[in-house]
């Protein structure tokens, strides 16, 4: 069955957002099963309901905010209603397995919230910096909103299972502001699909009798810097003299009738263009007509840090472009822009006025820029890694699907047998979920034990199972005269194998036991094969309460052993080097696996509800399993990665 991704915008209707209509063009062609909410357009995507290219659409009539914050309450105040509303109508016909929310607003993990208890995954597309937004259009105004707006991020952070950020500048932010560990957080760049931008002749009729084309194409908000684009032409216009220059503005935004009374203001009616939102073609025409492009973002705490799609667009056309000093602005753009002083609307102007003087500068930088698209900026580098992250994410969830291939009784037993295999049970469902290990996978046990694990896994999984534990005392009955199925005493320090010999590795709760983690780490990397299976786990080092999951002890072994702990944390003695079962945080182990493996992911909540969904109530197993509460609540810590 093919895994349901729902998807939520709030900004922009779609197919308009080009992002999100990217996305899930990439997610239905990788085989995914794609349902996006988001508002209704004002004159495009008007239908409530539609299926366009296998991606069904479900659309809310919204009014968009005017005024002050307080329009923006009502407006959020009311996406929110429709989403919900929408969001559990599609629960109720399909399940969902991942719902990704995009902002602004940092709202939508409460939909996402909403949804856990039936299985739901939570992935935060992030596009905007919300409170460097709010500021950038109140400057000064209504801090108990401002500090609401950064609550909020900090609460969306939280609560996602995985985050998508559109550049390595917002990757930062998520890890450093938002406490994100590294491994859920990947980069996909907002990036044009080559196939929409494509040069076409260029068409004089654009430049409407004049010389030469300046072009804007974008959203139109207080952020984007239309109105200092406005006043750049008037100083062109006025103290250099340009009056040989028409200037067409493509797109549409919250400040577009204030910049048409800009326009009529600085008396730019005759020379400027505004034409609202156009076809894709009209795009390509009048982009292959012109000879500079405008990206006139004024310097704030969000553009500094934001990638801005029109940049990248420009430079699929071979357009060289003016920019304010931005510092992903250079990332992007490289040396296909000319950058001038931030904020500074005479040099913007000034900056026009020097590319229009040489051609052949212009021509140069137009082509650097269209070569850096194909090589580094193109979507198709970001659909790839989309689908990669997506692959990756784990299919195991609160609700127990036939792509498992296990009987929920089967899986809830409460055998005390399988009580002792939980984990080498979990690790067997995600590796046959995850990834396709083939009818005969090569299976390494790091730190077998007695060996129990290691010949359920053997019988579950097929292949062949070399387990590796210091202590040789294994029990006879499962040790010994097994086709495929070997013990060997050694250290995980040092192991007797080539690199890259095994598919997946098991590396179940003795990471805290070992002298050196990173180093087995490292070890246990070299014989695994690229793009092969880690799963390890370990106490929780935050924990309130641990061996939860002993089941072989008695309570009051449980309570000492706890209340040790607790002496331990007292005294500063907590630490695995010192003798203590400690364990490691989710970010502790993050920083342990990042320098060897990648695509890292946490698999604690699904592997709370896959062991206690008989014992404990389903909603507070889901409440658990949220990121922020299971840091303390979670008595271990379970992650898979990849080699």
């Amino acid at each position: 069955m093919s895994r349901h991704v729902m998807i939520l915008v709030e900004n922009l209707s779609v197919p308009f957002d080009r992002r999100v209509w990217q996305e899930s063009r990439a997610l239905v062609d990788a085989g995914y099963l794609v349902t996006v909410i988001c508002p209704m357009g004002n004159k495009q995507d008007r239908e409530s309901e539609v299926t366009i290219e296998g991606v069904r659409i479900l659309r809310y009539p919204l009014r968009a905010a005017s005024g002050g914050p307080i329009g923006y309450v009502r407006e959020y105040g009311s996406a929110l209603f429709h989403t919900v509303r929408l969001a559990h109508r599609v629960r109720r016909e399909h399940p969902i397995d991942v719902v990704q929310a995009c902002n602004p607003p940092d709202l939508l993990f409460l939909v996402a919230m909403s949804l856990r208890p039936w299985g739901a995954r939570f992935v935060f597309d992030h596009h905007d910096l919300s409170p460097e937004l709010f500021l950038s259009r109140f400057p000064g105004r209504a801090r108990a909103l401002h500090w609401a707006t950064r609550v909020l991020e900090r609460l969306t952070f939280a609560a996602a299972d995985g985050v998508i950020s559109t550049n390595e500048s917002y990757r930062r932010i998520a890890i450093e502001r938002g406490k994100v560990p590294p491994g859920r957080v990947t980069v996909v760049r907002s990036a044009p699909d080559l196939g929409r931008f494509v040069r076409r002749s260029p068409d004089a009729a654009f430049r409407r009798g004049r010389r030469y084309l300046g072009a804007y194409l974008g959203v139109m908000g207080p952020q984007d810097g239309v109105d200092y684009a406005l006043r750049a032409i008037a100083h062109l216009r006025n103290d250099i003299g340009r009056e040989d220059v028409h200037f067409v503005f493509m797109g549409g935004g919250d400040a577009f009738e204030d910049l048409l009374d800009l326009r009529e203001e600085l008396g730019l009616g005759e020379i400027v263009e505004f034409t609202g939102r156009v076809s894709d073609e009209f795009v390509q025409r009048c982009l292959s007509t012109a000879d500079v492009c405008l990206s006139p973002d004024p310097f704030n705490p969000l553009n500094d840090v934001s990638t801005m799609n029109k940049v990248v667009e420009y430079m699929a056309m071979s357009r060289p472009l003016v920019s304010f000093e931005l510092t992903e602005a250079r990332v992007s753009a490289g040396e296909a822009a000319l950058y001038v002083p931030a904020n500074d609307e005479a040099a913007f102007a000034a900056g026009i006025d020097e590319l229009l003087r040489d051609p052949e500068r212009r021509s140069r930088m137009g082509e650097l820029g269209r070569a850096r698209v194909e090589r580094d900026l193109s979507w198709e580098t970001s659909r790839r890694a989309l689908v990669d992250f997506y692959d990756a994410l784990p299919r195991i969830t609160g609700r127990r699907s036939s792509t498992i291939g296990k009987d929920v009784a089967a899986m809830t037993s409460t055998d005390p047998k399988e009580d002792t295999h939980a984990g080498a049970r979990h690790f067997c469902e995600t590796a046959q979920a995850m990834v396709d290990l083939g009818p005969a996978p090569r299976i390494f046990v790091a730190g077998c034990g007695k060996g129990h694990e290691a010949y359920y896994i053997h019988q579950r999984m097929g292949g062949s199972l070399v387990g590796v534990d210091l202590d040789p005392a294994w029990d006879a009955d499962v040790a010994f005269g097994r086709p495929g199925f070997e013990l060997q005493a050694g250290s995980i320090l040092d192991l007797p194998f080539p690199d890259s010999n095994f598919d997946a590795v098991f590396y179940h709760h003795v990471i805290e036991h070992v002298a050196d983690p990173a180093a087995s780490l490292r070890e246990l990397a070299r014989v695994l094969r690229p793009g092969g299976l880690l799963y390890v786990g370990t106490p929780n080092r935050h924990r309130m309460v641990g061996y939860l999951g002993s089941f072989e002890a008695s309570t009051a072994e449980k309570v000492r052993w706890n209340l040790a702990d607790y002496r331990a944390r007292l005294g500063g003695r907590f630490q695995n080097a010192l003798g203590a079962h400690a364990g490691f945080s989710e970010h502790e182990l993050t920083e342990l696996l990042r320098p060897h493996f990648r695509n890292i992911h946490f698999l604690t909540d699904s592997y709370l509800r896959f062991k206690y969904a008989s014992r404990l109530p389903r909603r507070l197993l889901s409440l658990i399993g949220t990121r922020p509460v299971r840091e303390f609540a979670a008595p271990a810590v379970y992650a898979i990665a990849r080699r």
